[in-house]
């Protein structure tokens, strides 16, 4: 699935002992968007510029209560 992409940058990689995540820049026909990709699930995302704002807007403990919903924590 290339979801429109007409060219891409070149990827790197962000890691730790628990994961992996690929990212690049890619042009699409809407425009330009951050891809990033997990290898290990198969998990990829495409975000526009407003996308990544609400992501940037975001305060961490957000992402510990996703983070608890995901891996299906009783106290999520």
């Amino acid at each position: 699935m290339n979801d429109g992409i007409v060219r891409a940058g070149e990827s790197f990689g962000i890691g730790n002992e628990f994961t992996g995540v690929q990212v690049r820049k890619v042009w699409t026909r809407q425009g330009e968007r951050l891809e990033l990709y997990v290898p290990k699930h198969g998990y990829r995302i495409l975000l526009d510029a407003m996308q990544l704002e609400i992501v940037a807007a975001q305060d961490p403990e957000k992402f510990s209560e996703l983070f608890a919903r995901k891996l299906g924590s009783e106290d999520a």
